[in-house]
């Protein structure tokens, strides 16, 4: 009758002779949609809510922070400057009524006693280099027109700061130039300050001599803005140039800027250098950026509880009853060997147990029967 009806009679078989296969859904897949759909919550949260941009509102006063900040910086920069041309004036009336090998344990000695300096040379009037201590020295003009406290070394790893001290002539002598080349690291930790962002000493030509962070020698600013404020900053107003601050908007960012020009008495005064920061406005604790950061850290959070979740139940359910599944195929197939061990103490240990105690007694049932066919039959047969 099945074949009359077109039925081959193997149960449900297509026309390849093939058994059909029901399409089972295993516990990774609802893992992977649970997932999926916990990271479109997620990911909005972190990187699209409470999004700020140019058009948040800054106080002044913390553009006025910046400014007079930096201008304390530049301050205490042309101070050390000028203290360190001040102590070569004093090495150079010694240096001058010394001999050649008094000059030179001079110079040991200063060297030692300032940090400052990364080399002493004294210079003659035909820029000859006679005592010396430290590095090797580079050349210094002796050109009136240029301040004692100059910049050389273009074209090099590193600016060459030089800072002069004249030497008095002695006995009808042609005297000379006591020359210390002050060292960048040192005018580095000088600019090194929290919470004023990046900072950096540039010259006239808006280059950079010194910065709190990694740079290259005689590098632009890295914004044109800034740049124009370092021009800005060097134009008189009055009796000489002035501070300025600045809040810079370019794309979704703010950035809030200041410059300083050297200003005030000393060999420095007039040598055109300035100190520059800037910082971007994010690091200020302003409400926008504050619910910015607390969205990012709630995705940030969501993501990590996804996947410590979605981990554990892998690991915890779905790995525990695929082996189970494994381990009843394997017994309904006879295999009443393998021992069954539940991994933990939950659900599925209790069902992995029952299935082991199942199996204990299908293999005692099996021994018990393998025993009576042994024993003989009270017939003799």
């Amino acid at each position: 009758r099945r074949l009359a009806h077109g039925d081959d009679g193997d149960g449900g078989a297509g026309s390849g002779g093939a058994p059909r296969r029901r399409i089972r859904i295993g516990g990774r897949g609802p893992l992977l949609l649970t997932g999926a759909l916990l990271l479109v919550w997620c990911v909005p949260v972190g990187l699209l809510l409470n999004r700020t941009d140019g058009s948040v509102s800054i106080p002044a006063t913390m553009v006025d922070d910046q400014r007079d900040r930096t201008d304390l910086i530049a301050d205490r920069l042309r101070r050390a400057l000028n203290e360190a041309q001040a102590d070569l004036v004093s090495t150079s009336h010694l240096i001058g009524a010394a001999d050649a090998g008094a000059a030179d344990r001079l110079l040991e000695e200063a060297l030692v006693k300032h940090s400052r300096y990364r080399a002493l040379y004294v210079v003659d009037a035909d820029g000859r280099v006679g005592a010396r201590a430290g590095a090797d020295p580079h050349d210094w003009s002796r050109d009136e027109d240029l301040p004692l406290v100059r910049v050389s070394g273009k074209g090099g790893k590193v600016p060459v700061i030089q800072a002069g001290a004249p030497v008095k002539p002695v006995k009808g002598g042609k005297g000379g130039t006591l020359v210390g080349e002050i060292r960048v690291e040192f005018l580095n930790s000088l600019l090194t300050r929290p919470g004023l962002g990046e900072v950096r000493v540039v010259d006239s030509e808006g280059l950079t001599l010194a910065s709190s962070g990694g740079f290259l020698a005689f590098e632009e600013l890295p914004r044109e803005t800034l740049t124009d404020l370092v021009r800005a900053g060097g134009m008189r107003v009055g009796a000489g140039p002035v501070e300025n601050g600045l809040l810079i908007r370019e794309g979704k960012g703010v950035t809030v800027a200041a410059a300083a020009p050297f200003s005030g008495g000393g060999v420095t005064a007039d040598i055109g250098w300035t100190v520059v920061s800037w910082q971007d406005a994010a690091r200020f604790q302003i409400a926008a950026y504050e619910r910015e950061d607390r969205s990012v850290l709630a995705g940030m959070l969501g993501l990590a509880a996804i996947i410590l979740s979605l981990g554990w139940i892998h690991l915890v359910v779905v790995r525990p009853l695929r082996a189970l599944a494994t381990s009843a195929e394997n017994l309904a197939d006879g295999d009443l060997k393998t021992v069954l061990y539940p991994r933990y103490q939950d659900e599925v240990g209790a069902v992995v147990r029952s299935l082991e105690l199942l199996r204990q007694q299908a293999q005692a049932h099996r021994h018990n029967q393998a025993r009576r066919s042994a024993e003989p039959r009270p017939d003799g047969r």
